[in-house]
């Protein structure tokens, strides 16, 4: 009996532990505003979820103290609007008051002061920080409406780390400093070192997206990622030539897309972004590309939804964001056209490819929005691609992944085609079986992007058209004529 009440007892210890690092639920992929407004997420339906930044300073008014009745507010806020936020701990413009009594000041940059991070002490106050946010997280009663911790360094501001050159240290008011000058070097190990922090006070029980430069950059180790480990987060994401965004895109679509790892996204700034919806919607286009699932768009961008350029753009996001991993059960496919720049070059989709896109049709480009092709009232036109009849860019072919083709077999699909209503002429698509299933679209020349819908009652996919295809689209007469997407919609999914 005596045994029997100890083995009893055990378990119930076993699994009171389990239950305390279980991993949290992920919250709805979709799309997130970050730097808005708590109303437009209670109110725009598109939105999946907001954010909650707190100020180091306000959070921990003096060392060793801590108030977090502001976060719970805020979560609770969240949690009465039925939608999760993302959360996050900033140092802006300044730190506590309290702390230069005890780490060294080396100047100003950018408007930010300068800590002396590099001190081990700095690195044990992040500590003390991160320990007490992680517990007040934990023990929050509804932590699905957490949608993820966003880190961030806290060295310089909230996301700066580098010293100018001849920046000299001022010792603390207790007269203490450290003797090492700032380096590059020190630079990446106190970011492997904060980044490590927040994974391994925080996951599985919260999700914390880590800055991907600590992969790319500093040197942080593959193994702390893993979908029920830390996630990948990055905060410029452009759809306009930007080479220095290719590294962390490239890593996202490696990990991410591949299942390894969730994704959370923040645009690049909209300042002198030429055609803004058109950007807008490229670069939510560019985010599903690499599998993120939690897209976040800036507030002054994210209420013009009511706007269709806008709207559409955010629709489309939600209903491919975090469907990426399960082809057989996705709610469509698409391919969006375009060359592009970089690593990141060529055509944007989800399980279609298309076949020897460079020599069966046209690249074309906005250069970045200024010119665009076709209205610049429409979202699309930043970018296409082209075909000509009597020429070797006549026809395009397309084909989908064979697991998401296995699972529309005998179901109701809608394939859809947007294509440049421009001059006269004509274009097939056909699909299925050569010569059984196709549609010609006759152009009116209205000079507006339009979509074609073909409903499939039964699909059948075999890759049974020329090039081993499953789509095409052949030109027929006219000057040629400019595609910007095509997709396969499964009905009721």
């Amino acid at each position: 009996m005596r045994l029997h009440r100890f083995i009893c007892a055990l378990a119930v210890v076993v699994c009171s532990g389990l239950w305390a690092v279980a991993p949290a639920q992920a919250a709805r992929p979709g799309i997130y505003e970050v730097w808005g407004n708590r109303s437009d997420v209670a109110h725009l339906r598109y939105v999946r979820g907001g954010q909650i930044a707190l100020e180091w300073k306000t959070v921990e008014p003096t060392r060793g103290h801590f108030d977090w009745s502001g976060l719970r507010a805020q979560l609770n806020a969240y949690h009465a609007m039925h939608k999760p936020a993302t959360v996050q701990i900033n140092s802006t413009t300044s730190k506590p008051a309290w702390l230069w009594n005890l780490i060294a000041r080396c100047g100003t940059t950018q408007g930010q002061q300068i800590p002396q991070y590099w001190d081990p002490l700095y690195l044990k106050l992040q500590h003390e920080l991160l320990s007490s946010f992680a517990k007040a997280l934990k023990s929050y009663s509804h932590r699905g409406t957490i949608a993820l911790v966003r880190s961030a360094p806290n060295a310089i501001g909230t996301e700066l780390t580098t010293v100018p050159a001849g920046a000299s240290c001022t010792r603390a008011t207790d007269g203490h400093s450290v003797a090492q000058a700032w380096s590059r070097s020190v630079r990446a190990t106190y970011f492997r070192n904060i980044m490590g922090m927040y994974r391994s006070l925080l996951a599985p029980a919260i999700h914390v997206a880590l800055r991907t430069e600590v992969f790319t950059t500093y040197g942080a180790p593959l193994s702390w990622l893993g979908r029920r480990d830390a996630w990948i987060m990055d905060t410029a994401s452009d759809i306009d030539p930007n080479p220095t965004r290719d590294t962390v895109d490239v890593f996202a679509r490696h990990w991410d897309r591949a299942g390894r790892t969730r994704a959370y996204w923040e645009p690049f700034s909209y300042a002198g972004k030429q055609n803004l919806a058109s950007w807008n919607y490229w670069r939510i286009l560019l985010e599903l590309d690499k599998g993120v699932s939690y897209i976040a768009v800036y507030g002054q961008v994210i209420r013009h939804g009511g706007d269709p350029q806008y709207g559409a753009a955010f629709r489309f996001a939600n209903r491919y964001a975090g469907r990426h991993l399960h082809p057989g059960r996705s709610p469509g496919a698409f391919i969006a056209l375009r060359q592009g720049t970089g690593r990141m070059a060529g055509n944007l989709g989800r399980f279609m490819k298309q076949i020897d896109a460079q020599r069966t049709s046209i690249a074309l480009d906005s250069n970045n929005g200024r010119a665009m092709i076709g209205p610049a009232t429409q979202r699309y036109g930043r970018f296409a691609r082209r075909i000509v009849p009597g020429t070797a860019q006549k026809a395009m072919f397309f084909r989908l992944n064979g697991t998401f083709k296995h699972g529309v077999r005998g179901h109701a699909v809608r394939i859809r085609v947007t294509y440049l209503d421009q001059g006269g002429g004509a274009f097939v698509v056909k699909w299925g079986r050569a010569g059984r299933c196709q549609h010609t679209v006759h152009k009116h020349g209205t000079g507006r992007w339009r979509t074609v819908t073909i409903k499939v009652r039964r699909a059948g996919f075999h890759n049974r058209l020329s090039h081993r295809s499953d789509i095409t689209l052949k030109a027929l007469g006219g000057s040629g004529t400019d595609f910007h997407m095509v997709e396969v919609r499964v009905h009721r999914r």
